[in-house]
């Protein structure tokens, strides 16, 4: 199989393939399987254990499991009480008609009308990958309601035959990628189990500090004592940013709160942010916003004026 395309926060649009929520009864043994796509399992309530190939996971109330494709898993469920959980198949982007199957001829058993696509065909399906976050096999979730409350409206709404019910289930896909980033990442976006994520926060407060200053890569990694090269290596890995990506997303997160106040022209407020080119300032602005200061601060006008 090629390499997984990888996806970012901009072009990630999950396509939701399976939604169920069921209750597994104790001593069940879901023999060896292989998924061709991705899977989320949410455990509510009882106990069970997970192999995905040579690595075996406690499943418990909170937990949140993650199986890629191709990866040989079989799960059981121990103690005395059925284990209550939700399942979710999907793709992190859709991949086209062409690279589609159902779940139900793949997973479950061919219905009479579905035949099940070949095994061959499905091992060599591409993929897609999200690239932001390194999500574990394992998650304990602290927002244990929000994750409750998402796989439930994710299973409402596969069950819908509305019109619309995929693009609220793609909604609903967003805000479960959404919270595991956010069990995942400081507010900075600096990956919690990274092993400098400290460092990287304290060159992260320096640009919030000093954004109008100049700031460069050399100057942060001088602050804590290592190359430039490295330094930049280990913000990259920490944050999914490159240095030069992540100030800039300061300085203009900080120009749109003064184009909101309307009181300084676009080049007072390229100045303030630390940017001294107003033509290069409008440029990164319109790249990051999808238009320019001006058009920016001339929409905020209108709205108040309505």
């Amino acid at each position: 199989m090629a390499s997984p395309t990888r996806v970012d926060y901009r072009t990630l649009s999950p396509y939701v393939r399976f939604v169920h929520e069921v209750n597994l009864p104790a001593g069940l043994h879901m023999p060896e399987r292989h998924i061709y796509d991705h899977e989320f399992i949410y455990v509510v309530k009882g106990a069970g254990r997970l192999r995905i190939e040579e690595r075996i996971y406690e499943m418990g109330p909170g937990n949140l499991h993650y199986i890629r494709p191709h990866r040989a898993n079989e799960m059981k469920i121990v103690g005395d009480e059925p284990m209550h959980c939700f399942a979710v198949h999907f793709d992190f982007v859709f991949l086209g008609e062409a690279e589609d199957f159902s779940p139900y001829a793949v997973y479950m058993g061919s219905k009479a009308e579905e035949v099940a696509p070949d095994t061959n065909w499905l091992r060599a399906r591409p993929d897609a990958e999200w690239s932001d976050v390194d999500i574990p096999e394992r998650l304990q979730t602290s927002q244990v309601h929000d994750f409750f409350e998402v796989f439930r409206e994710l299973c409402a709404r596969f069950q819908e035959s509305r019109a619309d019910a995929q693009i609220w289930q793609k909604a609903a896909m967003l805000k479960l990628i959404g919270l595991i980033h956010r069990e995942l990442t400081t507010e900075e976006g600096i990956k919690v189990s990274h092993s400098h994520a400290d460092m990287m926060l304290d060159a992260i407060q320096y640009m919030k500090n000093g954004f109008a200053e100049k700031i460069d890569l050399r100057t942060l990694a001088a602050r804590a004592g290592l190359s430039p090269k490295y330094f930049g290596t280990l913000f990259k890995q920490a944050t999914g940013q490159s240095l030069p990506q992540y100030l800039a997303g300061v300085r203009i997160a900080e120009a749109k709160r003064l184009l909101r106040e309307h009181k300084r022209s676009i080049e007072e407020i390229s100045e303030l942010v630390g940017i001294g080119d107003v033509y290069y300032f409008s440029k990164l602005f319109k790249k990051s916003e999808g238009l320019s200061p001006r058009k920016y601060a001339d929409s905020l006008r209108w709205l108040s004026a309505e």
